[in-house]
């Protein structure tokens, strides 16, 4: 009996040895990581992956009017007939291009699209036409004398500094030649910047019209493409 006892207390006293062993091995691993950390936050630059063009102002007054006969004769805010004209800017004496056209992103090209004009009461519209039955081109031809816009038809024109070409506006995207002084559309600016060019508008009017209206509205678009 007191053999067995005392082989008992060997057995305790062999686990609390080993316990006491595990216990220091445990707290003498390491030191757990305290204390405060910092940061630095990397900045990256990429090149553009889109094209975009912005026009500014959005709204625009046609003035500068000249033509018509008698008592349809333009004055110098409103637009005569047969065939007055007006215009947005001046590409002649004294020469003004209020329009500004910038394009932004990687290379391409400007296109530049009209609208019909229309009146104030939404009646019959003005349709665009191409003056002089111009080769090749989609639009209607002007009907009026010598290749002037006829009844209820309109002419509209860019015209911008330094670019001899002229761009006849259809309903259709064409190229702006305008915007290169080179005598095309492409775009090619910088990276990270932006191309510009000013240009203005030049509206001849119909030889007459059937909207008796006094209010007129013309919307031209431009827009960014691939250039291909």
């Amino acid at each position: 009996m007191e053999a067995r006892v005392r082989n008992t207390l060997f057995v305790i006293a062999g686990v609390l040895v080993v316990l006491f062993l595990f216990s220091r091995h445990q707290t003498t691993a390491g030191p757990s990581a305290t204390g405060d950390g910092g940061t630095t936050t990397g900045h990256l630059s990429v090149v553009p992956t889109v094209r975009s063009v912005t026009v500014s102002p959005g709204d625009v007054t046609f003035g500068n009017c000249t033509g018509g006969d008698g008592a349809t004769d333009s004055t110098q805010h409103a637009l005569g007939y047969p065939n007055g004209e007006c215009s947005v800017g001046n590409p002649g004496v004294n020469p003004s291009y209020p329009i500004t056209v910038s394009y932004t992103g990687i290379p391409g090209a400007v296109y530049v699209t009209g609208a019909n004009a229309v009146p104030a009461d939404n009646g019959t519209h003005w349709a665009l036409c191409t003056p002089n039955q111009q080769p090749g081109a989609s639009l209607p031809a002007c009907t009026g004398f010598r290749g002037q816009p006829g009844t209820d038809q309109y002419t509209l024109i860019t015209f911008a500094p330094g670019v001899a070409n002229s761009t006849v506006l259809g309903t259709a995207a064409a190229c702006d030649t305008e915007f290169d002084a080179g005598g095309g559309c492409v775009a090619s600016p910088p990276e990270f910047h932006t191309q510009v060019q000013h240009e203005g508008l030049l509206l001849v009017g119909p030889k007459s019209w059937d909207d008796h209206s006094t209010s007129w509205t013309v919307n031209v678009t431009w827009t960014a493409a691939s250039g291909s």
